[in-house]
């Protein structure tokens, strides 16, 4: 609201002006008369009006029949009033231009951030590669180890088992011997009774040496057995950690890919706003140009006459 209302205080005061000064309106003489500092919007509301003035009195620049003090002021204002037009397309031509520097500049500086990135993206995609590769075969030979430890741990059970059949067998054995000893014993007790109690010592004696020794080989059994589980839960716990560092790797990586594309369609943008810049650059030319042309026709009747 307030743009437009600036807008028309420009845009009326601009006849003010001609009449009190005799000159073309300017941007200082519409700020003095409206007390409002806005060149974007009193130059625009100039260069309405001028375009205005121009057709309102263009019927009349081209009557034959016109006073020549009127013809020549109507030439004077028409020359001052495509000056001050050209004037305005200068100066924004030039803010154009400057404009279209400014943004080279970025578009250079943006391109050259972007080989930057591109090359510190791609170094540090180059070491997250080898990276995850390393924990790969880090991986693989953990896994290998793990299978052997199962292996192992498998191979001991089975021992295991094997020697507890044993003792049972051995158990089995020294129960036929004490059995058969003690009919011996009770065949040969009166004739043999030292004998017997030589037997009866020398069996408990074998007994007790087999029980120590499956109690030994027990216990070794287990401990081995313990120290294979260990080992196996070291390893689960690695792999875990591996897997988790792997998956952190991977993670990052996309999150750069992400930042890459970014960059990207950022640069897209700023390319599509300069092409406006200068169509609209184009534009304006065309129209200072169009301008013009009744200028030419004007000089060539007043040559005429």
């Amino acid at each position: 609201m307030k743009g437009r209302d600036t807008y028309t205080l420009a845009y009326e005061c601009c006849d003010q002006v001609l009449f009190e000064d005799g000159k073309f309106p300017t941007i200082d003489a519409i700020r003095a008369r409206i007390g409002v500092n806005s060149p974007a919007t009193i130059t625009k509301a100039i260069k309405d009006w001028t375009l205005h003035f121009v057709d309102k009195h263009q019927k009349k620049l081209l009557n034959p029949k016109m006073p020549t003090q009127l013809a020549d002021a109507a030439e004077s204002l028409w020359i001052l009033a495509l000056n001050e037009a050209a004037k305005s397309f200068e100066k924004s031509k030039a803010d154009l231009e400057q404009r279209d520097v400014e943004r080279q500049t970025q578009v250079s500086e943006l391109e050259k951030l972007l080989k930057t990135q591109e090359s510190a993206w791609g170094d540090e995609k180059q070491r997250f590669t080898a990276e995850i590769a390393a924990q790969t075969q880090l991986l693989q030979e953990f896994s290998s180890r793990l299978e052997e430890s199962a292996l192992r741990l498998n191979q001991t059970e089975t021992a295991l088992h094997e020697t507890r059949q044993s003792l049972a067998r051995s158990e089995g054995a020294l129960v036929e011997a004490r059995t058969a000893s003690e009919k011996q014993a009770q065949d040969w007790e009166a004739k043999f009774e030292k004998d017997h109690l030589w037997h009866l010592k020398r069996i408990s004696e074998e007994k007790e040496l087999l029980n120590v020794q499956f109690v030994k080989a027990l216990a070794d059994k287990e401990r081995a057995l313990e120290l294979s589980r260990m080992s196996q839960e070291s390893l689960t716990s690695r792999l875990t950690q591996i897997m988790n560092k792997v998956g952190d790797s991977l993670e990052r990586q996309t999150q750069l890919e992400a930042d890459l594309e970014r960059a990207r369609l950022s640069l897209i943008a700023k390319e599509d706003e300069l092409q406006k810049e200068k169509q609209t650059a184009e534009k304006l030319k065309s129209l200072v140009k169009r301008q013009r042309r009744p200028d030419d026709h004007v000089q060539q009747s007043s040559d005429a006459s």
